[in-house]
This record gives structure tokens, C-alpha cells and sequence, in this order.
């Protein structure tokens, strides 16, 4: 599978799931994430999906410091109600990594290890999204603003082309590497993640 170099770049998230460890899925229960489980998941890659990214790595930071997040024992809310903008995007993405689950959840083993009811939409709040540790009540608040990394001045017209049927094949593709060069710029400055991402624990 191909795709665009700088995926293998973004700093990956390191977890540990007990529910994994107990059921001898990874040994030690250690699991690393990777942007590119995360475009996987959403079958692209785009500045909401490098937000959600964004969010999760550095809310997990604020929670956990240098320990690993324990996958599944952190609640994800969103401001937003799930049928609302990308909200649902944004969810399975931050879910995927953190395990927080909706109503369809796994129910746990001998009422532990659980993930349903820990992903919740439609929840009032200052910020857009807020991660909860569930062992300490600590949590994190985040905004994400990608308009502080704005596309190219060429994109518009290219993608009124390619949404209309009439782009060429060249013009498709430099329509889809500027895309991805945008994407890139959010994900591999980490020295303006905090003026990407407003965070308040």
C-alpha cells in the first residue's frame, strides 16, 4: 500500500489495553498507533482526521504525562450531537485510539475492562472535545482551529474541477498532493500544536 511519506513520520501514540493483555491479543497489552491506523479508519486523510489525531496525542499527554494511557479507561465527550458536522468523524477517530466506545460497546469482562457508554455526543461545554481519565476524575478540554494552517491559494480551483467531473488526471493529482501537503504541515510542526490545539486541563 502506498501512500504519502510523511504519515510514517507523525508521532505515534503508545497505550496500554488490559482488555489485550488479559486476552493475550498484544503481549504485555502494549499497543502503538500510528496516523496512518487513523486515516485507515476513516479511508482518508484530511485536516478534521489530523485534528482528531492531534487532540488525542496531546489530551492523553495532559492526562497521563509520561505513563501510558490506559486504553478503555478514558471518556471521550464532544460538544457537538453525532449526526452534526464531523463529530462522528472525530469520535471513531479519537475512539479508536482511546477505546471509548458508544452504546454498542463492548460490555466487559465480568463487569471490567468495558468500553460502551464512553463516547458521548451532544454534551455542553466551552471547548469542542474533553478526555476524562475514569480511575481519577482528571480531565482535559481542546479546540482545534486548522484555519491557522490554510490551504494553498491553488486548491479552490482544483477542487471545484475534481468535484465537478472536469479536473484532468494531472490536475487530480496536484489537487490531491496539495491536500496532503496541508495535512502534513498540521501533523509535522509540533512546535504550533499549542496554537493549533487550545487546551485547558
Amino acid at each position: 500500500m502506498k501512500y504519502p511519506k510523511f504519515y510514517d513520520e507523525v508521532e505515534p501514540i503508545l497505550t496500554f489495553d488490559p482488555l489485550a493483555a488479559t486476552l493475550g491479543a498484544v503481549e504485555g497489552g502494549e499497543i502503538e498507533y500510528r496516523y496512518l491506523d487513523m486515516v485507515k479508519l476513516a479511508g482518508h486523510s484530511c485536516p478534521t482526521v489530523a485534528g482528531a489525531w492531534l487532540m488525542t496525542k496531546l489530551g492523553l499527554e495532559a492526562l497521563y504525562g509520561d505513563a501510558l494511557p490506559v486504553r478503555g479507561e478514558v471518556k471521550v465527550e464532544i460538544r457537538e450531537a453525532l449526526d452534526e458536522g464531523v463529530a462522528g468523524v472525530i469520535g471513531a477517530c479519537i475512539g479508536l485510539v482511546t477505546g471509548a466506545a458508544g452504546e454498542g460497546g463492548f460490555k466487559g469482562l465480568g463487569g471490567r475492562m468495558a468500553r460502551n457508554d464512553r463516547l458521548v455526543f451532544g454534551v455542553e461545554m466551552g471547548a469542542e472535545v474533553r478526555l476524562t481519565r475514569l480511575d481519577n476524575a482528571k480531565h482535559v478540554e481542546m479546540s482545534y482551529n486548522p484555519s491557522l494552517v490554510p490551504p494553498s491559494p491553488e486548491m479552490q480551483p482544483l477542487m471545484q474541477k475534481v468535484m465537478q467531473g472536469e479536473a484532468s488526471e494531472e490536475e487530480r493529482r496536484r489537487f490531491g498532493e496539495l491536500w496532503q501537503e496541508r495535512v502534513a504541515r498540521i501533523l509535522t510542526g509540533r512546535e504550533f500544536w499549542s496554537e493549533l490545539v487550545q487546551l485547558s486541563v
